[in-house]
This record gives C-alpha cells, sequence and structure tokens, in this order.
C-alpha cells in the first residue's frame, strides 16, 4: 500500500502532500508509475536504506529552493524515521532529487535506484529524530490501496489522466472512507491473530492431553 501524509507545520502556512511506499515493492511502483505532472521530489537516506518519501511541489513551483523549510525538515524527519541505520544515528545525510532524475533498470533488484544525472542531486543534513514531527505526521497518514496489483492499478489509472493534483483531490475527497477502511482491516488482522492464537493454545492444549 502507498501511504499519504499532510505537511503542515504552521497552522497558517500551506499545507503539502508527502507519500511513501510500504516497502520495496511499492516504492518502486511509484517510480514506474510516476508522471512529471505530479512534480515530486524524492527524498532517501543516504548510504542506508530508508523508505522513498516524495514531497509533491505546488503547480507553481519548480524547485525544492521554493518550499518552505518546515516543510522540507518534515521530509527529512519521515524519511530518516524509515531508515533502521539512519534512525538510530543522532545526524543522518539525506539525498534529494526530482521524480524526473531517477533511473531503475530490469538488472536492479527491488528498491535499487539510480539518477540520470547527479547534477540534479542535492544532499541535506537531518538531525536526532524529532518524534513531535513523526507523531504529527502519523495522525495525518492515509493509507491506499491492499496489495502490489491493487496500488499499480490505482497509479496506472492516475497516469492516464496527467493530472498533477490526481492524488490531492482523491485523498481529499475519500479521506474519510480511506481511513474507515484501513480501521477495518487493522480490526479484521487483530480479530484473526486472536482466532490464530486461540486455535494454537487448544492445540497445544490438546497435545498435553
Amino acid at each position: 500500500m502507498v501511504y499519504f501524509y499532510e505537511s503542515q507545520p504552521n497552522l497558517y502556512g500551506e499545507s503539502y502532500q508527502l507519500i511513501m511506499g510500504k516497502d520495496k515493492f511499492e516504492n518502486d511502483a511509484l517510480i514506474k508509475w510516476g508522471y512529471k505532472e505530479l512534480n515530486y521530489i524524492w527524498f532517501h537516506a543516504d548510504k542506508y536504506s530508508s523508505g522513498h518519501v516524495y514531497l509533491k511541489l505546488k503547480e507553481r513551483q519548480k524547485s525544492i529552493d521554493e518550499v518552505p523549510d518546515d516543510i522540507v525538515n518534515d521530509c527529512l524527519q519521515l524519511c530518516k524515521s524509515e531508515s533502521i541505520q539512519g534512525n538510530k544515528l543522532s545526524e543522518c545525510t539525506i539525498l534529494i532529487t526530482p521524480w524526473t532524475n531517477l533511473r531503475r533498470s530490469k538488472f536492479m533488484k527491488p528498491g535499487e535506484v539510480s539518477f540520470k544525472t547527479t547534477k540534479s542531486c542535492m544532499r541535506k543534513q537531518c538531525f536526532v529524530r524529532d518524534n513531535k514531527i513523526i507523531n504529527r505526521l502519523a495522525k495525518t497518514r492515509v493509507e491506499l490501496g491492499t496489495d502490489i496489483p491493487e496500488v499499480e492499478a490505482f497509479l496506472n489509472k492516475a497516469r492516464k489522466t496527467k493530472n498533477g493534483e490526481f492524488f490531492v483531490n482523491y485523498i481529499q475527497e475519500n479521506k474519510e472512507r480511506l481511513i474507515l477502511e484501513e480501521k477495518e482491516r487493522k480490526q479484521a488482522k487483530k480479530l484473526a491473530n486472536k482466532k490464530k492464537k486461540s486455535s494454537e493454545e487448544d492445540d497445544s492444549y490438546n497435545n498435553d492431553n
């Protein structure tokens, strides 16, 4: 599934959409089915495995230089928090480049990525984990899709529109439903785990007797 976050550190400032895949397969799908009209900036921990975090620029914006520092810091913190190794460090370098500069080939492993040109890459330092930022972002998280085929089908549908605001509009219009569906999935998973545990305990009891 793909996660969507709302970044708005300043109550009176503009909100920005952040996107992240659940794992390396969703990350690959985001690269494969992306399109330039989305105006995405990609973040990844330098030299460490981490989540792929995307920042959607506003239509009027051409580069990350036009984005407020507190929004960029949200991206850095989210990316660092999704790196097992980077999250433990007091300081971690985050690699940043436009989605249009990303390149993948059939010879790469899932999650691997390279660049069309390193000239379009930049690095920023992210310091100690800020739980206030991570918790604020977590409260805005919305899940989209339940497995790779569903995620890819939806991303492909979006790309066919060439609408840069597709996901912003979709999340706004369907947020309550998506949150409810996520809640129902968690409840179903919890119930299934409870039944499984109960069944294992019954089997253990029967074997002992």
